[in-house]
């Protein structure tokens, strides 16, 4: 005995120390990876709020709501102390949810009869007192965002582009345009992409029955359930 290892016995500890680290990289990589969307989940929904709360805060400083997200941070005094990038892509790619859409409508609430609930297709209802896609009108905001009998809003442009291409009108929110299935439902939705940020609505985690006569002030009120 000279004192030397074996090649031989040098080998087999090192496949042996590899599959060991493979076994658990196996067994921790999932944990590790759902931890990560975890987060990135609960921050958007943290993110998501804070947009609804500018837009909140900008229609009660300046009397209307904003025709393009930019607008939180560049009137003073600012609505929101940053333009928070969409934690699902780590990009600037938020889309806006303009008043008198599908989107505008509040989670746990179906919109209105006659307007589309597919998506890409935003067509508002005659008498939602919003805003469609074109035609110069002044859009009436939800109950909770000074419409109905006594609210008022700045005029919006006539068409929902600006000069830069760019959709422009009133924004009520916010959403991810990423769609994955989630972790975990918020307020009964299982997609990331169905995770509304409305103003007025965002906070209303304790899913409280809402009125749709509140939201919708020209809507035939609903009869009573039986």
């Amino acid at each position: 005995m000279n004192g030397r290892r074996s090649p031989g016995f040098t080998l087999v500890g090192v496949v042996v120390l590899i599959a060991v680290l493979t076994i658990l990289l196996a067994a921790v990589g999932p944990t590790v990876a759902t931890i990560i969307e975890r987060d990135r989940e609960q921050e958007l929904i943290f993110r998501g709020k804070q947009y609804a709360r500018a837009v909140l805060a900008f229609q009660k400083r300046y009397g209307r709501l904003p025709n393009q997200l930019d607008e939180l941070i560049k009137m003073k005094p600012k609505s929101i102390r940053q333009l928070w990038k969409d934690p699902m892509c780590n990009c600037d790619g938020w889309e806006p949810i303009f008043a008198g859409t599908p989107d505008a409508t509040p989670m746990g609430m179906a919109p209105p009869p006659g307007m589309s609930t597919t998506p890409g297709q935003r067509t508002p209802t005659p008498g939602f007192g919003s805003q469609g896609f074109g035609g110069d009108v002044t859009p009436t905001p939800p109950a909770f965002l000074g419409g109905g009998s006594g609210g008022s809003l700045t005029p919006t442009p006539s068409s929902i582009f600006g000069s830069n291409g760019k959709k422009v009108g009133p924004i009520l929110g916010v959403r991810t345009k990423i769609r994955r299935h989630t972790l975990f439902k918020w307020r009964g939705r299982e997609y990331t992409d169905e995770w509304r940020f409305l103003a007025g609505d965002a906070d209303n985690d304790n899913q409280m029955p809402i009125d749709p006569n509140s939201i919708y002030p020209n809507r035939t009120p609903s009869p009573p359930a039986p």
